[in-house]
This record gives C-alpha cells, structure tokens and sequence, in this order.
C-alpha cells in the first residue's frame, strides 16, 4: 500500500502534512500505510533503502557518490555513504555517529539545486564527485552520466565549467562527443591516450558496428562486460567483422584495466607495432596535450 508521504518526497513533518492536507487522523494511519517514524514530528515511507533510511536519521540528503550510484552513473569502486548537511548544523556528526555507517559529509549551498528532500539533484551530486573521485573516474562519471541519459550534453557540460581551477586540466581530458559506454572504455582511452595514441571511442565501422576504442586506426580494444551464451556469439561476430576489416581485436576482460594494466598495455602495443604503426614515444594526451599518469 502506498503512504501519502510517497507524494511528498517520501519523508515529511506532521507541518508539511497539515499544508498537504492530511490530519491528524490520517496521520495515525500513516504507519498501518508503510510509514514509520524516524524522530519525532517526522514521517518516512518504509520501503526506503538503508543508505536512504540513513541520510533521514541524519537529517542530510544524499549526495555525491552516493547519488551516482544509485542512478547507475560510474562510480568506479567507490562506496561509503556521501550526505548534504546544513551549514551550522551542529548535530550532524553526532548523527552520523550514530549510523555507524562510513560516511563523507559535504555542507553548504548548492551550486545547481534541484534533487528532492532525499537528496540532491544528479547535476549537483556530479559537481561535488569531482572533488571526491579520482581523475580518471571523475572524467568516467561525467561521459557515463551522459550516456545513460541522467544528465544532458548541456547541463554536464556547466558542471565541467563550474569545476574548480585546479580540475582543468582534468575536464579537458573529457571527451566531448560523450560516447563511450561504460567506465572501463573511458579509462582505456585516457591511459592510450597519455601514451601518446589517437583513440577514437565508440568508432563506426559499419551502421551496426561500433568498437569500444579504436587505437591509432588499427587495434579496436573492446572491455567485455557480463558474458552470456547470445553476447559471446554476438561477440564473436563483431570480432571477425573486424578482423575481416583489416583491424586487430582485443577483447579483454574489464576488470584488467585496473588489475594488470601494464600487460594489457604491452599487447596493444605490440599489436600496434605488428600492424605497421610506431609504438608511442611520449606521455602527452594527443587531445589536450595535458598529462594524465596512469597506474603503475
């Protein structure tokens, strides 16, 4: 059954419910209706989600890494509970406290606004992940956000825009056409890219093939996901479409680019050399010509 607070952001004051026009009657209804009481002359729905349970107890609104994750946005592996508290609340560590749940607190205005009474908008949680995540999962979280639809082109790019001057020379290493599909494409193409290589993400080979990342015109490295019998088939297919097209396929499994990178490396780069092309000299990104050091 549906709580009347479902309609009021899923947590409301016995005040808000009064200008929403339930009485005190309803009001006594309201737990028999999936509400519980967090604190007192405070209302939230029961099918709330531990993290968000959390951030009620706390009297914050989730933020940050937590938002994105929630919605799907790259995250890489980052966890713990990130929470927007008012400046000058002086209860808020004690709260927190008393969660005994791993949490990052972020105080203040709010650059964009938006979000819901549970949490801050994705634009908003976007622009403080910046400062949180690392560059590479910083620029990941920003073209996923794209990809999946959270944000528009225009409204990640005014987050890119209002980033700190310090993040410039990160944001420059975001890609502007957004297309890569997932945070392990992006992060094969930075660390190609701070090699030295040309790396064309999502490249077009035919109208209904597409490749992960194509390095220098001749390798396309493809990060599989989860496997299954009709995307191991599919797979295959795209690998002989493109070897038939003159291009060397890599298909590695995603969780590589952080565990063995430098081996993962060396075969491109050998592909690269077997292909014709000279192996990379330098560390510069050939799309900004800005530095971005990759995992040893």
């Amino acid at each position: 059954m549906n709580s009347p607070l479902c309609a009021l952001g899923h947590v409301a004051t016995t005040g808000e419910l009064e200008a929403a026009g339930v009485d005190w009657r309803a009001r006594d209804m309201l737990p028999a209706q999936g509400a519980y009481r967090p604190r007192r002359g405070t209302f939230a729905c029961t099918h709330l989600q531990p993290y968000e349970r959390a951030a009620v107890s706390c009297r914050a609104r989730l933020d940050c890494i937590t938002v994105l994750r929630a919605e799907g946005i790259w995250t890489g592996f980052h966890t713990g509970l990130h929470l927007r508290f008012r400046r000058g609340d002086k209860q808020a560590r004690a709260h927190v406290a008393a969660t005994r749940t791993p949490t990052s607190m972020h105080w203040g205005a709010e650059r964009f606004g938006g979000g819901s009474k549970l949490r801050v908008s994705v634009q908003e949680a976007l622009f403080c992940a910046l400062r949180c995540l690392p560059a590479e999962d910083a620029i990941a979280a920003i073209e996923s956000a794209v990809h999946l639809g959270r944000l528009t082109r225009g409204k990640a790019l005014a987050v890119m825009q209002a980033a700190p001057r310090s993040l410039a020379p990160v944001m420059d290493l975001v890609d502007p056409t957004f297309r890569a599909q997932s945070g392990y494409e992006t992060k094969v193409r930075l660390r190609l890219e701070a090699r030295g290589h040309r790396v064309s993400p999502q490249f077009a080979l035919t109208e209904h093939l597409h490749l992960d990342n194509l390095v220098d015109g001749v390798v396309a490295v493809e990060t599989d996901g989860k496997q299954h019998a009709e995307t191991l088939h599919d797979d295959h297919r795209r690998d002989l479409a493109t070897e038939a097209a003159g291009i060397r396929a890599l298909r590695i499994d995603p969780l590589l680019v952080d565990a063995d990178w430098r081996r993962v490396e060396a075969v491109i780069e050998r592909m690269i050399r077997e292909a014709g092309r000279p192996e990379s000299t330098g560390s510069v990104n050939p799309r900004s010509g800005r530095r971005l050091s990759a995992p040893n």
